[in-house]
């Protein structure tokens, strides 16, 4: 269900009684009511591989059940509809957390993108019919480990886990590259309580989910189990394993080792339909 992106949704303004002192922690859980929910899309042409970001959000218009707008910050593409609210915002960084801390950023401070949004990224599908819970519920692979890694990928990992357990919090990893439901309020009470966060270089859903004040029990994903994510990481896989698995899940993402021309004609046959958001 698409809301069209001029729906404006104006922010409640709390409640505070007299002499009473508020945090900011307290600020960020007063929920504020919307009619829609923002998907904003961080996105670099220059990384791109393919079509990925026209079929994830074919996925987006075909397969979501609740009322959403569309916010692409980075790059355009020529075939972007007056339906995307685009946000020009050049790549500053070779260190891709870094990058995306500052997109982040302007997400907080867009009145295009709602109070509480939903994050997701160019090659993340939306397979079959979703409910906000399907994205409102917290998803993890485990514990943090940045030794299983390399490369930046690893140092933000170890960056992220050492500042968790500086504060006590928990290590868990919520990197699993899923649509994520995010609360401007709430981030902004991790800026000012992590200031070390200015500096990049952290996994922010990993920060942010394991410091909320309220904790709730993720699931934990394993593809060959869950009824959550396929990860796509090899170039010809069994489509009939593929489409079984999928019969059980709602979101597939893949790799960079997984897009291939297999990849791509799955997606055009699974979503032939052109979305609201291309002309």
């Amino acid at each position: 269900m698409v809301t069209k992106k001029k729906t404006k949704v104006e922010e409640p303004v709390p409640q505070v009684q007299e002499e009473t002192a508020v945090s900011v922690q307290e600020e960020a859980a007063l929920q504020p009511v919307q009619d829609h929910t923002t998907v904003v899309i961080p996105y670099c042409k220059e990384f791109a591989q393919g079509k990925e970001l026209l079929f994830a959000l074919r996925s987006w218009q075909k397969n979501v059940r609740f009322g959403i707008n569309i916010v692409v910050i980075g790059d355009r593409e020529e075939w972007f509809s007056d339906e995307i609210t685009f946000i020009e915002h050049e790549r500053i960084s070779g260190n891709a957390q870094v990058d995306t801390w500052a997109k982040l950023k302007v997400a907080m401070e867009s009145p295009e993108v709602t109070p509480l949004f939903i994050w997701s990224n160019d090659d993340i599908y939306v397979m079959n019919p979703i409910g906000f819970a399907h994205v409102e519920l917290p998803k993890v692979t485990g514990l943090l480990q940045p030794e299983r890694f390399n490369g930046l990928y690893a140092e933000n990992m170890n960056r992220t886990k050492e500042l968790l357990e500086r504060y006590r919090l928990p290590i868990l990893n919520y990197g699993t590259h899923t649509p994520m439901l995010l609360d401007k309020g709430q981030l902004a009470a991790m800026f000012e309580r992590f200031p070390k966060l200015e500096e990049g270089g952290y996994l922010f859903t990993s920060v942010y989910y394991n410091s909320l004040p309220w904790q709730v029990q993720p699931v934990y994903l394993d593809w060959q189990r869950d009824q959550v994510l396929l990860p796509v990481v090899s170039q010809k896989p069994d489509e009939k394993r593929v489409l079984d698995l999928l019969s059980r899940k709602v979101f597939m993402n893949n790799a960079v080792s997984g897009y291939s021309p297999w990849l791509e004609q799955f997606l055009e046959k699974t979503f032939s339909e052109p979305s609201d958001f291309e002309l």
